[in-house]
């Protein structure tokens, strides 16, 4: 089955956004297919592992990872293992039960990309009501909608652009980054979402941001700490990156704010695809470690034995 939709698979890349992705993540459509190939022949040996295996999902770790076979691996092995241990998160996962989160206005979708074709996300925290609901309410909106939005193929490539619009945060709303949550956030942002996040803007920082950041920052790998800009109450160098006519006018720019109402809809009417995806993960296993232990193993996925959460499959 996967082989016969490797052959029907074709690349929606713009001719220029596919030779970005040949110089920036060494993709090469003539070896497309056979990199797939080898991932899926990998991922099927993880004992206890009932994975995705279709070409357009496996594409999105290895183009999030350079077409690095070990490192698009371990991505997928962080991706499962971590929708194993976190079920607060991510069981049941899909829009229609983060919808109250969306109507608050915690998030919006730029229909315009970048100047570097990126899709921009604008994230205004200040709306959050801590008494209405859990910040981890947030990490699911936030982890669905770049779920839904790495479904195009031009911004896999592309990559994301986040603006974080702290006007009117409160320290109530802050005090909720904890150490824990902030290591959190960032090991769902960096290491188990297939994302190219290539900017992250701050706006509006309060002025107990500092604080805050220090606790965030702690979890940042170095490459992402170099593509963050901290803007104040200025908006020059946001507009540099995209024009003000594709922004708000909180930020600046000339738009009604959520003036993507299609692009949400479309959003929130797509629980049957999360659905299908929330079918696939580990089932429940229990390994011989006497068996194990003198077996050969693919190279990080020892110790993976345990009695893991069953899915519905």
């Amino acid at each position: 089955m996967s082989g016969a939709a490797d052959i029907k698979y074709k690349c929606s890349l713009s001719g220029e956004t596919l030779e970005k992705a040949k110089k920036e993540l060494n993709e090469d459509p003539e070896t497309r297919v056979y990199e797939v190939k080898n991932l899926r022949a990998r991922l099927e040996k993880v004992p206890g592992l009932q994975p995705r295996t279709d070409i357009n999902f496996l594409l999105l770790f290895l183009r999030a990872r350079k077409f690095e076979q070990e490192r698009a691996f371990l991505q997928l092995k962080n991706y499962y293992e971590t929708r194993r241990d976190s079920s607060d998160l991510f069981d049941d996962l899909k829009p229609s039960r983060v919808k109250h989160v969306m109507e608050d206005g915690l998030f919006e979708v730029l229909k315009e990309r970048d100047n570097m074709g990126c899709r921009v996300v604008i994230m205004r925290p200040a709306k959050w009501d801590p008494d209405r609901y859990p910040m981890t309410e947030m990490l699911k909106a936030n982890f669905l909608l770049l779920s839904k939005l790495i479904e195009e193929e031009e911004t896999q490539v592309n990559g994301v652009h986040l603006i974080n619009n702290l006007e009117g945060v409160s320290f109530k709303q802050a005090s909720h980054i904890t150490p824990s949550m902030a290591k959190r956030m960032m090991h769902i942002m960096q290491d188990v979402v297939p994302l190219r996040l290539k900017r992250l803007d701050y706006v509006n920082e309060p002025a107990f941001f500092d604080v805050v950041y220090a606790i965030i920052r702690q979890f940042m790998k170095e490459k992402l700490t170099k593509r963050i800009v901290l803007n104040g109450s200025k908006f020059d160098k946001l507009h540099e990156s995209i024009s003000p006519d594709f922004l708000p006018k909180d930020l600046g720019g000339k738009l009604e704010p959520y003036s993507n109402k299609e692009w949400m809809d479309n959003f929130l009417a797509s629980d049957s695809k999360f659905v299908e995806n929330n079918k696939f993960g580990f089932v429940n296993m229990a390994l011989n470690s006497e068996k194990s232990s003198n077996k050969s193993v693919d190279a990080g996925i020892a110790g993976l034995g345990g009695t893991f959460k069953k899915l519905d499959i």
